[in-house]
């Protein structure tokens, strides 16, 4: 990993949170890792998230700024699946079979953002959500239409202090990532375009410290589960933190790594 670029990322991001950014603005997690939170951004209020995967060869960015519009609802974009490859790695030779067949490639995304929440009751939420755009190729021409779309719902047991999710998720290849073939066959699964959400989110410390788990079902380029902890700084900005495990059947796409969010409101 280029330790000098992510420093540079990670100073650029506490300057705007320490000095820029005004305080008072409520605390609270877009999305648990994967899964949507759907604690939408107040009117008139800013949210970016970076996220930052750690592979053993690579490291992924993912950033996402959206703005309240109110009545709950948030629009914005996301720029997903762009990688940073180490300099420096020692791996392991692959074998004749896996150089030649086939390999999971899933292309850089920049995407519009916009997700709507419904509140039928005090402690059960529905919301629906889009990130919608273009998957970039290695030309112009090989651009192509990417989106991902969802629907999930919370249910807050306030005696547990817990807030469970259950949702799904569709979209398409461009988004998805999609297996290319070499000179020999393989017996990869198909890709997963449509599937199901989890997660749940437990408050230690209330408005300072969450344990949080979430998964995306399926084969895909997010098929995974994630757990860790939230930690409030304060209520402008606060980190996630977790590890993520590859679902069965998934592990050339996502290989097991840590993940870190850095999150701001202004």
């Amino acid at each position: 990993m280029n330790i000098k670029y992510f420093r540079y990322i990670l100073n650029i991001f506490l300057f705007v949170n320490v000095i820029i950014l005004p305080s008072g603005f409520l605390s609270a997690q877009q999305d648990l890792f994967n899964v949507p939170a759907m604690k939408i951004t107040g009117k008139g209020k800013n949210f970016i998230q970076e996220q930052i995967i750690f592979y053993p060869v690579q490291t992924q960015f993912d950033t996402t700024y959206v703005h309240g519009l109110g009545n709950n609802q948030e629009i914005g974009f996301s720029a997903f699946n762009y990688f940073l490859t180490s300099p420096y790695t020692n791996s392991p030779a692959p074998n004749i079979s896996s150089s030649l067949g086939p390999y999971p490639t899933a292309a850089p995304n920049f995407q519009f953002v916009y997700q709507k929440k419904f509140e039928p009751t005090e402690n059960f939420h529905v919301s629906f959500g889009t990130k919608t755009g273009i998957a970039s190729g290695a030309t112009p021409a090989s651009t192509s239409f990417a989106t991902y779309n969802f629907a999930v719902t919370s249910t807050r047991i306030e005696s547990l202090r817990t807030t469970l999710y259950i949702g799904a998720y569709s979209g398409n290849p461009a988004f998805f990532g999609y297996y290319k073939h070499r000179l020999l066959p393989g017996s990869e699964s198909s890709i997963s375009l449509v599937g199901m959400m989890y997660g749940i989110e437990i408050d230690v410390v209330p408005e300072k410290f969450r344990l949080v788990c979430d998964m995306i079902a399926g084969v895909n380029s997010v098929g995974v589960s994630v757990c860790g902890f939230s930690y409030d700084f304060n209520k402008s900005y606060f980190i996630s933190v977790g590890y993520q495990i590859p679902n069965p059947k998934d592990g050339t796409f996502n290989p097991h790594a840590l993940l870190i969010e850095l999150n701001a409101y202004f």
